[in-house]
């Protein structure tokens, strides 16, 4: 089974991708992020001089797309997480099961401010992070079988394991 997450940054998908490794157990469950994929930084899209993480061009979807199908024939589950998932259509068609998890601005802003992962980001990129997932980072309006999600809301998992069919 190949399961995709998506949603804003800080949203919770990596939680999440853990959580199911957890349920699964490590040896037959890896997880993919797509943070792991993106272009060389020279290749890289740029919004007023600073990389822009929020265009699908910034990521190497051939390399994560060979990757999934390499995981596949080693692990009975591949999680496969990142913002920019349901931009790459050829990804979205392998995927058997979709979850997108929301949260609010309000939410956001907060995990974003404690994030300094990549350094601290100006506040104007933070608002375009925000203002642009409502553009690459949605649901496509075709995609269907998606499950949406509420990351601010603590029965999230338990909703998830039902929606897997996970047993234990």
């Amino acid at each position: 089974m190949i399961i995709g997450i998506a949603g804003v940054s800080r949203a919770g998908k990596t939680s999440l991708a853990l959580q199911i490794q957890k349920w699964v157990g490590g040896s037959k469950c890896i997880i993919l992020s797509q943070d792991d994929y993106i272009q060389e930084l020279d290749q890289m899209p740029k919004i007023r001089n600073h990389i822009d993480w929020e265009q699908p061009d910034s990521l190497d979807f051939d390399a994560l797309y060979q990757a999934i199908v390499e995981a596949q024939k080693n692990y009975q589950i591949v999680v496969v997480e990142g913002h920019l998932l349901f931009a790459n259509e050829r990804i979205v068609t392998i995927l058997n099961k979709k979850i997108f998890i929301q949260i609010s601005k309000e939410a956001f802003l907060s995990r974003k401010t404690l994030d300094h992962r990549w350094g601290n980001e100006p506040d104007w990129y933070i608002e375009h992070i925000w203002d642009q997932h409502f553009i690459t980072g949605k649901i496509p309006w075709n995609m269907r079988e998606v499950m949406q999600v509420d990351g601010e809301v603590g029965y999230v998992k338990r909703i998830v394991k039902t929606y897997l069919d996970i047993d234990k």
